[in-house]
Order: C-alpha cells, then structure tokens, then sequence
C-alpha cells in the first residue's frame, strides 16, 4: 500500500511538472486539461507583474445567490475563477467591458480595474485562485 501511495504522488508531480501528459498510475490514468493559461485579464488588459512581499496563494469557494450583484470591487493582484455552477455575467464599471460566464468557464481576473459579477435566476458557485503576497487584500471595495 505505501508503495502504491508513494507511486501515484510520483505520477502525481510529474503530471502537475509535465504539461499536456497523461501518465498510468498503476491502474488509473491521471489526466491533465489546463483550464486556463494566459498572460492577461478577460478585459484584455495584460498582466503587469505580481505584487511584491512574500507570496501568499489563496483558493476560495464563493456562493452568490440567485438575483444578485456583487458590490463595485477591484483585485489588486493576478487571480483566476472557474465557474461550479450557475451563469455569471462580469462587467467592468467604466461600462466598456462585458462577458457572460457559464459552469466550466473559467475567468482570469482584472487587477485595479472596478468591476462585479451578477447573477441570473440561480445562484452561482466560484473556485476563485488569488496569487498575491501576505497582507494584501483579496479584493477592496470600488468607491
């Protein structure tokens, strides 16, 4: 058992060190999709560089009810969403930037650009990916 356990997280980093590879874990096959790969934010703004401080990576589950808006917000550093469940529709404040999102779409975020998300008739579940650095707000409310 301690083998087989040693094997598959063998199979496991070389999968996550190893782009587009399907490897056989004894019997299971691991596979891998990259979901999202870009250099710049569904507004078409590129990336301009990671905050500095020591890097603090966080994964949150958000749930916003069905009928809702999220308040003006901006993110001041990279993060990413993928949409569990339900249709988003993200906008940018300034009214020039628009995008629909459905469950399996995925999001790569603005950064210092106002903006929120609305729902439809169901609620909307989010694995929202934040790359920033300790102390630093995930998001901060767009006065």
């Amino acid at each position: 058992m301690k083998n087989r356990s040693i094997k598959l997280s063998l199979a496991l980093l070389a999968a996550l060190l190893t782009p587009s590879l399907t490897l056989a874990a004894d019997e299971a096959t691991v596979q891998m999709q990259t979901l999202l790969k870009t250099e710049k934010s569904w507004d078409g703004e590129p990336y301009k560089a990671y905050p500095s401080g020591k890097p603090e990576l966080t994964l949150v589950r958000i749930i916003i009810p069905a009928h809702s808006s999220l308040p003006w917000h901006s993110h001041p550093s990279p993060n990413a969403a993928y949409v569990v469940k339900g249709t988003l529709t993200v906008e940018t404040r300034d009214g020039k930037h628009r995008r629909q999102l459905h469950a399996g779409d995925t999001l790569a975020e603005t950064v210092g650009t106002p903006h929120r998300g609305v729902t439809g008739d169901e609620a909307v579940e989010l694995l929202v990916f934040y790359a920033g650095a300790g102390g630093l707000p995930l998001s901060t409310h767009a006065d």
